[in-house]
């Protein structure tokens, strides 16, 4: 079987998992009122983006295995979906990191935040970062019309333009980090500050027992996006200096840390939220996965 024949069926196994996970995410978030806070609603967000994400690689995954080539022209038209949902999302994690900031450094003013704000500043620098760059991908997609040995949003548009939308990636994520990092600090001096003032200390513990959740999937995601960005950036261009094969599975498995990152939100919260936790176990039960028994004893136990 060829290389990308391999890749391809590693796509689909792996979106399989995404899918489901991303899925549930989205029914538990409007089955359980408590979780549509404003945090909730840019998680079940997320994982929407992220299931256009899986299922335009799960196209790309049929093609590979298929053996389907595209020139660029043709691949920025298959796949400017992908890569618009790509920038909305890396907005949205931003939303979710300043979000996180405001609850924990102006808790009061927090509640009375209304949530259409919350959304209109997540998605809204994510939509028009996306329109400018599909709209010079319009207008220079004839300028280097190559064929593209696998079509992905890193190779579909000229390659000027491609290198600005990379940095601006890597850059909202860089800017993700930095908000998240911040309010860590804001939520340790404000949870000091506070020791006296019982309400505001409550609702400050409540606040850190969500970012740990948000945490762990911040981290996961964060790590796997940088090392695709790795690979791309940094190991791709030395496989034309070397015929190294470790090099050449470092690039083979490339797609890896790209269907983790879309597809590991679910498995986190499993692990790391009860209340997340609960409402999947309920719909598992509902669906015949899990048995009552198994249900009542797992519910118990958290």
């Amino acid at each position: 079987m060829e290389e990308s024949a391999v890749k391809g069926i590693v796509i689909l196994l792996l979106s399989t998992f995404g899918l489901f996970g991303n899925f549930n995410i989205v029914i538990a978030t409007c089955r359980k009122r408590k979780l549509r806070n404003k945090a909730g609603i840019l998680i079940s967000l997320l994982a929407v983006y992220d299931t256009i994400c899986l299922i335009m690689l799960m196209g790309g995954g049929v093609r590979m295995i298929t053996g389907v080539i595209l020139d660029r022209a043709t691949c920025f038209r298959t796949n400017i979906v992908y890569f618009c949902t790509q920038m909305i999302s890396a907005s949205t994690l931003i939303g979710l990191a300043s979000d996180r900031l405001m609850a924990v450094s102006l808790p009061i003013r927090y509640i009375y935040h209304h949530v259409a704000y919350t959304l209109i500043f997540s998605s809204l620098p994510g939509v028009i970062l996306s329109a400018v760059f599909t709209i010079l991908g319009i207008i220079h997609i004839g300028e280097d019309n190559i064929v593209a040995p696998v079509c992905l949003p890193n190779n579909l548009l000229p390659p000027w333009i491609q290198e600005y939308s990379n940095w601006t990636l890597l850059s909202m994520h860089s800017i993700v980090v930095v908000i998240y990092s911040s309010a860590y600090l804001v939520l340790f001096f404000q949870k000091r500050r506070h020791l006296k003032k019982s309400d505001l200390l409550s609702s400050l513990e409540n606040h850190e027992r969500a970012m740990k959740s948000i945490t762990a999937f911040l981290v996961v995601f964060i790590v796997s996006w940088f090392l695709n960005r790795i690979i791309f950036i940094v190991i791709a261009p030395i496989s034309d200096y070397t015929n190294s094969i470790y090099i050449d599975i470092i690039k083979t498995s490339a797609a890896v840390p790209v269907l983790i990152s879309y597809s590991h939100c679910y498995y986190v919260y499993f692990w790391r939220s009860s209340e997340y936790r609960a409402a999947f176990i309920e719909q598992l039960t509902m669906c015949g996965v899990l048995k009552r028994k198994s249900y009542k004893s797992a519910v118990t136990s958290l």
